[in-house]
Parts: C-alpha cells; sequence; structure tokens
C-alpha cells in the first residue's frame, strides 16, 4: 500500500487576499479555484516546481476557525518553505511587502529566516545545509 501526504489545510478569511497574497509576493502557482456554491470554493495552491504538495486554501466559517486564523501553529513556526538561496529569497520577498520576523542567519542545519503571511502564521524560509 503506498501513501502520501499530498494536501494540507491553511485557514483563511478571503480566498482572493490568500491567493494573490501567495501567488504575487511568494511566488506560488494557483492550481485549483472551483466554486462548491455558498460562497465556499476549492482552492489550491503550491510551490513553484513542487507538484506533489499544495496547501489548500480553507474559508474560515466557525467562530473557532476565524479565532483560529493567522494561529495554525499556536505562536510557532507553522510552515516550512526550503529554497537553494535563502538571501535572494529574503530580498525578493522584502520588495514584495513580506514581513520579516528575522532576517537570514546561519544555524547548523542551514540558514533561516522567518516571515509571516498575511495572517500572521509564521514560516521558515530554509536553505539547507549542503
Amino acid at each position: 500500500m503506498k501513501h502520501a501526504v499530498k494536501n494540507a489545510t491553511l485557514l483563511v478569511l478571503n480566498y482572493d487576499d490568500a491567493i494573490t497574497f501567495y501567488t504575487k509576493k511568494l511566488n506560488f502557482i494557483l492550481v485549483e479555484d472551483v466554486q462548491l456554491g455558498d460562497g465556499k470554493r476549492w482552492v489550491t495552491i503550491q510551490a513553484k516546481n513542487q507538484a506533489n504538495f499544495g496547501l489548500v486554501l480553507s474559508l474560515a466559517s466557525s467562530e473557532l476557525q476565524k479565532a483560529t486564523v493567522g494561529k495554525q501553529a499556536g505562536d510557532g513556526v507553522a510552515f516550512f518553505m526550503q529554497t537553494d538561496d535563502a538571501l535572494r529569497d529574503y530580498n525578493s520577498f522584502c520588495k514584495n511587502g513580506v514581513e520579516f520576523l528575522q532576517e537570514p542567519v546561519k544555524q547548523p542545519y542551514g540558514t533561516v529566516a522567518i516571515f509571516k503571511d498575511l495572517y500572521g502564521n509564521k514560516w521558515d524560509l530554509i536553505q539547507p545545509t549542503e
């Protein structure tokens, strides 16, 4: 039996704002945007060159979900974006208006910078040590 994690849910308050942030500021690609009725959509985005994993943008509807937007990992890092050049992507994302909490810093496992998405979820931008 073969298993793979294909998608993860990312709670959002507005589909279009989230699509714009991830595609324009972080250079993700929009894979699917299907109307489901009653204001719901099936929206999937992926990092470029990574066809095997995507984020499903899910519109927060309950009070608990709305309260969780931007806090998907509490106050910790929720997502990890691997890169081959942390400084290049840091500079590019900064130019795109992405807010960084930490500039690129060398760690034993690689160079890492921490940024926030449009809702405040923390992301690590990591260039692994070779």
